[in-house]
């Protein structure tokens, strides 16, 4: 278009309307591109970011973990971050790879590498709907905490792939320490050191202590939870039942872990209970269940007002899943809650392209060039433009 107007001026000179129509147009153009420019050039910068920060997990850690926080990333990876706690027996870790089977001589010729789920259990410091309690006991035989196994198909796939360090046991086989979490992960649940042998003595006949929870949703109508997708504000009532078909009395610790259920909503009922922050357990007093008889605790909650919208955890992808679940005893709660629309982009797309910084920088400086391109060729043009309309006016055209 340029090039028909210019060579058409000597010919008919009435075109220059048509030349400061198009220069008009070019100002727009040039101003349009200039903006273009700058918002690519702040996006490159956003995406070098990445080069010198890596993105952290906002929820790296669990209570759930062996290892707080896990064994390290990148040039910090290692081994030692397992060995250092095993050795210092924190949080009962030694007592754990000891009960399960596995040595110190074990651990630390273990190699790292990467395995497929399968049908393997993981192991944890939480209960989760699914898993099988595992006491563990101390050189002296003494029940020191209770851990956790359940399949890892259980909160991913069995084909999910998982890294850490992979060896061999005499006395369980294959076993696996988790990178991300340092918990333990074996083909199977081997069977627990058994207690100390008490001395024998006449045995009345034993208590049989059945444990049940149910929830309803009580802003929805009385309706049950677990087929109910909370909405924000509803209030949600848990009650927990234990009840004694035995034949002795017995005495039944009352408690019950309200971490994932909090991560989406708030305790606005204890039930007379006590509950502990740091450990996020709610409990009540030891009571005593005669036989035939049934005893019930209830509590509630209310779903947050602003759903979070926080990813799933890194290391344990059952944290903020937009489901709450609540274990007591043998019983479990699911219910699911109605998340804001990035967690639900989430679920869709579960994983992006693995480009890379390197590839994402590449693209950024080609689209860089290209709009800065544009960009000079419009200023270019305006300038020709002016230069011609100034030789017009002038007379040498």
């Amino acid at each position: 278009m340029f090039r028909k107007i210019v060579s058409q001026l000597s010919f008919s000179p009435a075109l220059v309307g048509q030349l400061g129509f198009y220069a008009r147009r070019l100002r727009k153009e040039e101003a349009t591109r200039r903006l273009g420019l700058i918002f690519v050039a702040l996006a490159l910068v956003v995406q070098s970011l990445v080069v010198f920060q890596g993105p952290e997990s906002a929820n790296a850690s669990n209570a759930n973990d062996f290892v707080p926080g896990g064994l390290g990333l990148g040039a910090n990876r290692s081994l030692d971050n397992f060995l250092r706690p095993y050795d210092a027996n924190t949080n009962h870790l030694q007592d754990i790879m000891t009960s399960a089977g596995v040595t110190r001589a074990e651990i630390a010729s273990a190699q790292f590498g990467s395995f497929i789920a399968g049908e393997k259990y993981s192991w944890g410091r939480e209960t989760r709907p699914g898993s099988t309690d595992f006491t563990v006991r101390n050189a002296a035989g003494e029940a020191v905490t209770t851990v956790y196994a359940r399949k890892l198909s259980s909160f991913s796939s069995t084909d999910t792939r998982y890294y850490g360090w992979i060896g061999h046991s005499a006395s369980v086989g294959w076993f696996a320490i988790l990178q991300a979490c340092g918990n333990l992960v074996t083909d199977y649940i081997p069977t627990p050191p058994p207690p100390p042998t008490p001395p024998p003595a006449p045995e009345p006949e034993p208590a049989e202590i059945t444990l049940s929870k149910e929830a309803v949703n009580i802003s929805q109508g009385n309706v049950d939870a677990a087929k109910t997708i909370a909405q924000v504000n509803d209030r949600i009532k848990f009650t927990l039942t234990v009840k004694n078909t035995g034949g002795s009395a017995e005495t039944v610790e009352l408690k019950d872990y309200v971490g994932d259920t909090l991560e989406y909503a708030k305790l606005v009922d204890k039930g007379g209970g006590t509950y502990d922050e740091d450990k996020r357990l709610l409990s009540w007093p030891d009571i005593s269940v005669a036989p035939g008889t049934t005893d019930t605790r209830i509590f509630a909650v209310q779903i947050l007002s602003s759903i979070p919208a926080m990813p799933t955890g890194q290391s344990d992808p059952s944290s903020y899943n937009c489901v709450i679940e609540n274990v007591f005893g043998e019983d479990s709660v699911s219910i699911p809650v109605s998340c804001a629309p990035p967690k639900v982009v989430e679920e869709i797309v579960t994983e992006l392209p693995t480009t890379g910084p390197t590839e994402n920088m590449i693209f950024g400086s080609l689209l860089l060039a290209i709009v800065s391109y544009f960009f000079f060729r419009s200023k270019q043009l305006g300038k020709e433009v002016r230069l011609i309309r100034r030789n017009l006016h002038a007379g040498n055209i």
